[in-house]
């Protein structure tokens, strides 16, 4: 059967019927189940969902790649359209975290103070999810903290490697812990990762832990089974308001070369990715590489 995903929201549009935000959902139908990954910022996807012939009370499951807003902030809209479905989340998803102001300065100017500003709560503002949704919610919300099967070859994965880098743009996401801003460790990132009988495809909502920590940990679990698609956010900019690149040209070429080396057939990236490492990304992988927009379909 085939699997059929659905952007209910991004950042981008090429439907001017449709709204689009900064943020991530995806509605994904595969063998009778239908989830939503993610619900964007707000609840706005769901005035998309009609126009794309998608009924949020058919959703089976709602998951959460990770704790931050553009990918949870509809999550409390979501769930009072539908008042059936479950949510996945990592147990650590409801945490305190925030993002720091050097995110939207300009890269000379960032270069100098952020260094000085890093862990100052005072110029870092809260981005992850609404501790209310979850309170209201709690009885639909199941917290994992491990690798889990939530249907038939549907899988969540957590314990992401970090044997490959980290997205640098990872510097201006920080968490609260023990009254102390840090460095995030995104250890409440989950990959989903759908099995089907001639490979598997991963969805990688963010991919602050890195795509090719996430293809390896999918690799470690799987072994060889092949990958017929990635598909996700990349978190190749800087800033997420900015258009820079998160790494040389050199280094994305390089995570583009990977993903053929490790056999991905087909490679769908926007949201965080952003245009010039998306270009970078396509001048190596070409026709394997297409964009997520909102109201695109595809279909493996």
């Amino acid at each position: 059967m085939t699997l059929k995903i659905t952007t209910l929201i991004e950042d981008t549009k090429k439907d001017d019927s449709l709204i689009n935000e900064f943020g991530l959902s995806m509605h994904i139908e595969s063998k009778g189940v239908n989830i939503l990954l993610d619900t964007g910022t707000t609840g706005q996807f769901l005035k998309n969902t009609s126009r794309l012939g998608i009924d949020p009370r058919d959703i089976d499951m709602v998951v959460l790649s990770h704790g931050h807003f553009d990918h949870g902030g509809g999550l409390g809209a979501m769930l009072d359209a539908n008042t059936a479905c479950k949510t996945y989340m990592h147990k650590d998803a409801p945490g305190a975290y925030y993002g720091n102001i050097g995110a939207k300065l300009p890269a000379a100017v960032n270069f100098f103070v952020h260094p000085l500003i890093k862990h100052a709560m005072k110029v870092s503002r809260y981005i992850g999810l609404d501790p209310a949704v979850l309170k209201k919610h709690h009885n639909r919300i199941q917290y994992i903290s491990s690798t889990q099967e939530i249907a038939e070859n549907i899988f969540l994965i957590t314990d992401i490697s970090r044997n490959y880098p980290v997205p640098a743009g990872n510097k201006f996401l920080l968490s609260l812990e023990n009254g102390t801003l840090k460095e995030d460790d995104f250890r409440h990132e989950i990959i989903l990762v759908i099995k089907e009988e001639d490979g598997m495809i991963i969805f990688t909502g963010c991919c602050h832990n890195g795509i090719l920590n996430m293809i390896e940990t999918v690799r470690r679990q799987f072994k060889d089974q092949p990958i017929k698609a990635v598909i996700g956010g990349f978190h190749l900019k800087l800033q997420p308001m900015k258009d820079d690149m998160a790494g040389t040209k050199n280094e994305v070429k390089n995570i583009a070369t990977e993903l053929i080396r490790q056999r991905v057939e087909k490679v769908f990236t926007g949201h965080c990715t952003g245009n010039k490492a998306y270009a970078v990304l396509g001048s190596v992988l070409q026709e394997r590489l297409e964009p997520i927009y909102t109201g695109s379909s595809i279909r493996i």
